[in-house]
């Protein structure tokens, strides 16, 4: 599952980060669990930057982190 939000033209492209195959077959089970999401701000097609931090826990703590990233590099300029 893929989302992109825009937001005062920045594109935001939210991934999932799913769980280490390591700990999916310690598990017993086949299936992999969602830990969290990270995403990639663009503008104008060219990646302004990742997100390689912890990941978000939800996709609305993205939107909410993407929003004040270029909220904050709007300001500066």
């Amino acid at each position: 599952m893929t989302m992109i939000h825009v937001y005062k033209g920045y594109l935001a492209l939210i991934l999932p980060e799913m769980e280490s195959t390591e700990s999916r077959l310690a598990r017993g089970d086949w299936r992999s669990r969602i830990v969290g999401y990270r995403y990639t701000a663009r503008y104008r097609g060219r990646i302004c930057f990742l997100v390689d931090d912890e990941p978000l826990p939800s996709v609305e703590d993205a939107i909410t982190d993407f929003e004040n990233r270029i909220d904050a590099i709007l300001d500066s300029l």
